[in-house]
């Protein structure tokens, strides 16, 4: 494998060496992918740097950061955990794809030099309305759990950003949407990681 996933092995062994990241010049990126892995991605190089280790700052998920969709008693039990929920499963999935130098970072750390950061933030948790599912049906009072991130260098350079949602459908008037919210959020963490993977080693991302 190649990339990021090759020289993270090689790094297990100490013969990584890092590149640099060169950014697309004035800011452009050098490609947008819609409707692939991730809804969108822009990416601003076109593979990302060799690094030693990859890292995600949880995803914040304040009352400011939510613009899209309603607040509800659900949303706000979500807030808190929200990102810690979909960090592990990112980190979860990176090691099932044999990277061994994943990590969380606790709020506040540095990450490691020579390594590449994901962060973000939720801009949607909605849980829906179990009412409009029953009465009307047909998809409708769907949850909804959507976030906007970024990936960096360790020094902050502007490697790609990137959109993501997931929907939930529930039938017959389900009432818990917690168990929805969970899960589509983990399924975010999961999508993150393929993105992640697949650019690095040169594949499709749509």
């Amino acid at each position: 494998m190649r990339h990021l996933i090759a020289v993270l092995a090689a790094a297990s062994l100490g013969a990584a060496t890092a590149r640099p990241a060169v950014v697309a010049a004035q800011g452009a990126p050098v490609q947008t992918v819609k409707g692939g892995i991730l809804d969108e991605a822009k990416l601003y190089v076109a593979t990302p740097p060799a690094v030693k280790a990859v890292v995600m700052r949880p995803f914040s998920a304040t009352d400011a950061d939510l613009t899209e969709g309603d607040k509800k008693e659900d949303t706000k039990k979500m807030q808190p955990i929200a990102g810690k929920t979909l960090g592990d499963e990112f980190v979860k999935q990176l090691k099932k794809l044999g990277v061994s130098d994943v990590s969380l970072l606790e709020e506040g750390a540095t990450p490691p030099p020579e390594a590449i950061v994901v962060e973000g933030k939720f801009v949607e948790i909605d849980p829906g309305s179990a009412t409009k599912r029953y009465l009307v049906g047909m998809g409708a009072g769907k949850s909804g759990v959507k976030v906007d991130g970024t990936i960096k260098s360790a020094n902050g350079d502007l490697l790609a950003t990137f959109t993501q949602r997931r929907v939930g459908v529930m039938s017959g008037g389900y009432k818990d949407s917690m168990a929805k919210l969970l899960a589509d959020t983990t399924a975010i963490g999961e999508d993150i990681a393929k993105f992640v993977t697949a650019w690095s080693n040169g594949k499709k991302l749509k």
